[in-house]
C-alpha cells in the first residue's frame, strides 16, 4: 500500500504501478511521542525516555532541528472559500495527497487531493491538479462521500479523508471518520467513484475510557518482520479530554489490531492535545509527525516497530506571523515528487480552517552524473527547468535554431506539438538540416524521436556536425539487419560505427542523449524516458570539432519509401547550479 510524481509537460505520467513517495519522502509523515500505556515504557532511537501513565503530560522541551532539515516557506492557500462549490460549514481540513497518475490510467488530473469540512455535514471532497503547485480544480460533484450512506452508515458528518494505494487489493483506499467514534473505509478504482469498505476502528478497540477513534493516517509497514502489511497511526479521545495517537496494525488494510500503548501523548510543549499522525521518512530517519494544541506542527523519532519514540519533539511547521501566514497549523501531508519537497496542510482556527501549502525552501540538490549534469529521478528529461536552446515545438521553431541548411529544400513542419521531419533521400550531404550552435564547455542535450522505419536506412535521430563530411549521428534506423539503434562517428573518410537491435522489440520510441563534459561525448539512451544507460563510445571532443547540434531525418535513396520522424521536444539540461535556481522559484 502506497500513498501516492510524474515528469511534466507533455511527457507522459502514467507510469502504471509505479511507486510514487507521496506522503513524505516515501510514506507519509507521522507523530512521535515517549508515552505508554500505564505499565509500559516507551525508549527512543538512541536514548531512552521515561515511562509515563496513561493521560499525563509529558514535560517535554523542543529539539533542534537536524541538519537538512526542511524548511518550509508558505505559498499560499488551496481552497478560496469564496469560490468553492461546496462550502456548508466555511471550513476544510485534513489534506491527503494521492499521486493519481501513477496508478489510474485516465485520471481526471496527475494528482489528486481529498479533504473535507468537519462540522454538519462534512463530506468527503476531491481536488485535482496536473502539478503539485496547482493550480488545484475542484471536482463538480463533490462530496463524493456524504454523511449518509444507505444502508451503511447515517451520522452527524464525515471527515478527515486518507487515501493510500492497497497492494493486496489492486484499489484505492480512502480512509475517514463518521462519526467521531469509528473510522471507516471505502474502496476505489478511479478515485472518483467508491464502494463501502466497512469499519476499520472503533472506541472499544481501544478500551473503556476511548471517547474518539478519528483523523487516521495509514502507510506501508515500515517493518518487514511484523507480520503486518498496513500501519496506521490515529487521534483517541479518552474520558479525560486529552488526545493522544495510538497505533493500529493490519495484514489486509480492512481488519484492524489496536495496539494497548500509545504512540504519542502531550507533552509540556504541544498542549492538552496531539493529532493526525503519519509516517514521513526523512534522510534515513523515519519520525512520526502531527499537530498539536500549541498550534505548531512537530516530528519526532520512530523505529521501524512503530514503538520506539523520540522523547523531545522537534519543530516541524509553523506560521510565520507574516501577510496570510498567520495562526494555526495542522494535519500535515508531507510530498516529496517533481523536484522539491511539499507540505499540504490546514491553516487558520478549527472552526475555519483552510487548506494552504509551503515548500521546502532548503531542499537537497539531486546528485549530478557525468558532465556535472543533476540526475533527478522525478524530473529525468528536464520537462521543469531545461536549459537555453531547448524548444518544445508548441507553435513554431524556437529562434535558438539559427540555421537550416540547404533551406530552400526543407519541408519540415511543427504539426500538434511535435516538430516532423520527412526522411529526406540522401545522408547528411544532402538532406536539409535544422541546427543550432553547441555550448561552450560541458553541455548535455536530450529528444525524445517517434520514427517506425520498415525500409533500408529510413532513420532519425541526433546530428552534431562540423561538416558534410564530418560528423557523428545518433539514430534509429533500418539497417541492413533490420531495426537498429546506431552511433556513427564519420571523420577522416571513414565510419566508426556502434550499431545493435533495439532492447525493446520493435522499438518507435527512443529518448536520445548526448553529453560533454568538455573532454568527450557520450551517447547515452533510454526506452522510457526515466532510465538512461550509455551507448556506444564515447568521442574525444579535441579530435572532433564539432560546432552545430540538431535533429534530423533521411533515408537511404529515391527507391527507399519516405515517412515522417516526430521529434516531441529538444532539450539541454540545466547546471546544477542552474536547477537548484530554478527549482527553488
Amino acid at each position: 500500500m502506497e500513498k501516492h510524481i510524474r515528469s511534466t509537460g507533455r511527457e507522459s505520467a502514467r507510469r502504471v504501478r509505479r511507486r510514487a513517495v507521496a506522503i513524505g519522502a516515501t510514506v507519509a509523515a507521522a507523530l512521535s511521542l515517549a508515552v505508554a500505556a500505564p505499565s509500559a515504557a516507551a525508549g527512543s532511537e538512541g536514548g531512552s525516555a521515561p515511562s509515563v501513565a496513561a493521560g499525563s503530560l509529558t514535560p517535554t522541551a523542543v529539539a533542534p532541528q537536524p541538519a537538512g532539515w526542511p524548511q518550509f516557506t508558505y505559498q499560499g492557500e488551496i481552497t478560496d472559500k469564496s469560490q468553492m462549490q461546496y462550502n456548508p460549514t466555511n471550513e476544510y481540513i485534513f489534506p491527503s495527497v494521492f499521486h493519481a497518475g501513477a496508478y489510474f490510467d485516465d485520471p481526471l488530473g496527475e494528482w489528486y487531493m481529498y479533504i473535507a469540512p468537519h462540522d454538519r455535514p462534512g463530506g468527503i471532497m476531491l481536488l485535482y491538479a496536473d502539478s503539485l503547485e496547482g493550480p488545484w480544480t475542484e471536482y463538480g460533484a463533490n462530496p463524493i462521500i456524504a454523511r449518509k450512506w444507505s444502508p451503511y452508515f447515517d451520522v452527524n458528518h464525515v471527515s478527515s479523508p486518507d487515501a493510500v494505494w492497497n497492494d493486496q487489493a489492486d484499489e484505492l483506499y480512502l480512509y475517514f471518520h463518521g462519526g467521531n467514534e469509528v473510522t471507516r473505509y471505502a474502496t476505489s478504482d478511479d478515485g472518483v467513484t467508491f464502494d463501502y469498505g466497512g469499519v476499520a476502528v472503533t472506541n472499544s478497540m481501544g478500551g473503556p475510557t476511548v471517547t474518539e477513534s478519528s483523523y487516521a493516517r495509514v502507510f506501508p509497514h515500515p517493518d518487514a518482520s511484523s507480520g503486518f502489511a498496513y500501519g496506521m497511526f490515529y487521534m483517541a479521545n479518552e474520558q479525560d479530554n486529552i488526545r493522544r495517537l495510538r497505533l493500529a496494525e493490519s495484514v489486509d488494510g480492512q481488519t484492524w489490531i489496536v495496539d494497548p500503548d500509545y504512540v504519542v501523548a502531550p507533552g509540556a510543549e504541544e498542549g492538552q492535545n496531539v493529532s493526525a499522525g503519519d509516517l514521513w521518512e526523512w534522510n534515513g530517519q523515519r519520525y512520526v509527525v502531527y499537530h498539536a494544541s500549541s498550534g505548531k506542527s512537530y516530528a519526532r523519532t520512530i523505529d521501524e516497530t512503530l514503538r520506539q519514540v523520540g522523547s523531545q519533539p522537534i519543530l516541524l511547521h509553523e506560521a510565520s506571523g507574516v501577510g496570510e501566514d498567520v495562526g494555526r497549523v495542522a494535519s500535515p501531508e508531507i510530498v516529496t515528487a517533481e523536484g522539491g519537497t511539499y507540505l499540504f496542510y490546514e491553516s487558520g482556527n478549527r472552526t475555519g480552517a483552510t487548506i494552504a501549502w509551503a515548500k521546502d525552501a532548503a531542499a537537497s540538490p539531486p546528485p549530478t552524473g557525468f558532465g556535472g549534469f543533476p540526475v533527478d529521478e522525478q524530473n529525468p528529461v528536464f520537462a521543469q527547468c531545461a536549459a537555453e536552446g531547448s524548444d518544445e515545438f508548441d507553435t513554431t521553431l524556437s529562434t535558438a535554431w539559427d540555421r537550416v541548411l540547404r533551406a530552400s529544400d526543407a519541408r519540415h513542419t511543427v504539426v500538434a506539438g511535435d516538430l516532423v521531419i520527412p526522411t529526406y533521400a540522401g545522408g547528411v550531404a544532402a538532406a536539409p538540416l535544422i541546427q543550432q550552435e553547441l555550448p561552450t564547455g560541458p553541455w548535455q542535450v536530450t529528444t525524445k524521436v517517434e520514427i517506425d522505419p520498415t525500409q533500408k536506412y529510413q532513420q532519425a535521430g541526433l546530428l552534431l556536425y562540423a561538416t558534410d563530411t564530418h560528423y557523428a549521428k545518433f539514430d534509429l534506423v533500418w539497417a541492413a539487419n533490420g531495426r537498429s539503434v546506431e552511433v556513427v562517428y564519420h571523420h577522416d573518410g571513414a565510419n566508426r560505427q556502434d550499431t545493435a537491435p533495439p532492447a525493446v522489440s520493435g522499438a518507435t520510441q527512443l529518448w536520445l542523449r548526448l553529453t560533454s563534459d568538455g573532454q568527450e561525448i557520450r551517447p547515452s539512451l533510454s526506452y522510457d524516458g526515466e532510465d538512461f544507460q550509455d551507448y556506444g563510445r564515447a568521442i574525444d571532443v579535441s579530435g572532433a570539432g564539432f560546432t552545430h547540434v540538431g535533429p534530423y531525418a533521411f533515408r537511404g535513396g529515391q527507391n527507399t519509401a519516405e515517412i515522417d520522424a516526430a521529434f516531441e521536444w529538444v532539450r539541454f539540461s540545466p547546471s546544477a547550479a542552474e536547477y537548484a535556481q530554478c527549482m527553488s522559484d
